[in-house]
């Protein structure tokens, strides 16, 4: 699983106790299991509008 660069400020991956790995947003921890859920939640919630096409794709 990688991170876009240009979210790279806002999103990282973490490996759970379990070997799962999520996307993490950094700014209120929720966790994701794909880009394009992670970037809907950064372009509605925080307002990252970079975030904008990486939620359409």
């Amino acid at each position: 699983m990688e991170i876009p660069q240009d979210l790279a400020n806002y999103l990282k991956v973490e490996i759970d106790q379990w070997d799962v790995a999520h996307i993490v947003c950094l700014k209120c921890r929720k966790k994701f299991f794909t880009v394009k859920d992670a970037a809907l939640h950064l372009y509605h919630i925080h307002g990252v509008k970079m975030a904008q096409k990486y939620a359409e794709a």
